[in-house]
Formats: structure tokens, sequence, C-alpha cells
């Protein structure tokens, strides 16, 4: 499984450049180390050899795999689904969600490309962690109700700062909105790049709750009696995203009903935010920037 996955994991153009460009470091280092062997005197010799017979046929296999390696990944994930230790590693958890990913979850039009992959990464990492613990799949529900009550709060405070003008600073900082300072979650009087990448943080994190969801449902084996809601809520805060952002006509944002009440404190809410903004708007890889938003999720 480990080497298949990886192979199929080379679908993707950034992984692709990545493996070019180690691969190139390699080969540039085999030739170095060739010539030094041989001498000066057979420097086109050696790089011939290295450059038509190593670099280039591995480059081209893998260019191949942009093609094959979606195939793969399919089979892969039809092999999986079902199986009962399909959550056990965390290469399973990232097929299976994946999986549930395209079958819950379609993103909004003003999604950037990675952020598909954003989502499935971090619902990957926090079922990993959650299923290999003591708390099972209750963990990955925790998850999903405390991803579901920020994206319901940070929608409120989006709707708050687009329907008033902005207030002036009081004393103790900017006015609040709906219960979290406004700058922390929208800044109305933000620029559109920096709105952009708010709207864009919030519907991967409303794809991230609906995946968490499935997720949940199908590890525990059991329907969700709050799962409605919760997908409700992801579906109406990427509709408003794409409302927001491309200035559509639409319907007020109203707070979902069935929603956890529960309530959480503003400095770890703007913490969440601060660290899935950061996620969501850097390239991949970064594991830091997953670690620590998963820490301020699960901690």
């Amino acid at each position: 499984m480990t080497l298949r996955y990886a192979l199929s994991q080379l679908s993707r153009p950034a992984a692709r450049r990545a493996f070019g460009r180690a691969w190139l470091w390699v080969c540039v280092g085999g030739a170095f180390v060739t010539m030094i062997a041989f001498g000066r005197a057979h420097l086109f010799f050696v790089a011939a050899v290295w450059l038509v017979c190593v670099f280039a046929p591995v480059r081209i296999a893998v260019e191949v795999l942009h093609s094959r390696g979606p195939r793969l990944r399919r089979a892969l994930q039809e092999a999986l689904w079902g199986r009962g230790d399909r959550y056990a590693t965390l290469e399973h958890a990232t097929l299976m969600a994946e999986t549930l990913f395209a079958k819950e979850v379609h993103l909004p039009r003003l999604a950037p490309p990675d952020l598909r992959e954003k989502v499935i990464e971090s619902a990957a990492r926090i079922t990993h962690q959650a299923l290999r613990g003591s708390a099972g799949p209750g963990a990955v529900l925790q998850a999903a109700t405390t991803c579901a009550v920020l994206l319901q709060r940070w929608a409120g405070a989006i709707a708050a700062g687009e329907a008033v003008e902005p207030q002036a600073e009081g004393p103790d900082g900017p006015a609040a909105g709906n219960g979290v300072s406004s700058p922390a979650l929208w800044d109305p009087a933000g620029s559109v790049q920096d709105q952009w990448v708010a709207l864009r943080a919030v519907a991967g994190l409303a794809a991230l709750t609906k995946t968490l969801t499935a997720v949940y449902e199908d590890s525990a084996g059991r329907a969700f009696q709050g799962g409605a809601a919760l997908r409700t809520l992801s579906e109406a805060a990427m509709d408003y995203t794409d409302q927001v952002g491309l200035r559509l006509d639409g319907p007020a944002w109203e707070d979902i009903a069935g929603v956890s009440p529960r309530a959480l404190e503003v400095e770890r809410l703007n913490r969440l935010a601060g660290t899935w903004v950061a996620f969501c708007s850097g390239p991949l890889p970064a594991p830091r920037r997953l670690g620590a938003f998963v820490e301020a999720l699960t901690g």
C-alpha cells in the first residue's frame, strides 16, 4: 500500500514538481561523484549518462503518472472501502477523507485550486490523531462540532460586518461583532485581497466540517443526529462566501438551527481562526501550520 500510495500521490502537479526538483539534485550529486571518480576528462560522458540514462527515464515515468495516478488512487480507495482497518494509518485516513470529500463536498466558485487538498489533509490528520487514541470516533465528532461552532460565528461576523458601517475602536480595542473581535474574523474595512483570504478560509472550514461529519458517521457506523444541521450549515456557509466574495444578490445570513450551541472562549475562537487562515493561505505542504491548527482544535 505504501509504494502504491506514494506513486498515486505523484498524480498531483505539485508532487511531481517537488519530486522532479529532488531527483534533479540527486542526479547532479551522482554525476559529481562519478566525475570525481573518473576524472574531468570524462565530464561529457558522465553528464550524458546521468542525463539520458538516469534522470530522463525516471522523470518521464513520473510524468506518466499524471494520467495513471488518479486511476491508481481510485483503485486504492475502492480496495479500502468497507475494511475494518480503513482508518488504521494516516495513508488510510487520507484515502477515506478523499472518498468522503468527493461524496459530500462541492466547493464554491471562489475556492482556490489547492483548497481541496488542504481540507483533505486536515481531515486526515484530525481523524488519524483522534482514532489512534482512546477517545475513538467521539473525538472526530467533537472536532466537527467545534469547527461548526466557529463556522457559524465566523459567518455571522461576516454578515454583521457587511450589514453595518465599521465602528470606531473603543478603549478595549475594536468593536465586537457576534461575541468575537471583528478583525479576528472579518474586517469590513480591509482590502479585497484580505477579505478573499478570509472567505476562502471560511469555505475551507465549511468543507472540513462536512468531511469530518461524514468521517465520524462512517467510522462510528451510525448516523449523527445533528449531522443534517452540520451539513446544512456547511452548504449555507459555502454559498454565502460566494455571495459576499463575488458580490452576488442573495438572502441575508441566518444562523442554522440545530447546530450545537456550545460556547467557545473568544481567545480559542480567534486562535482557531488565525491558525486556519494561516494554513489555508500558504502553499502545501505546510505541516507546522496544519499542526498549529490541529493543536488548537483538539487541545
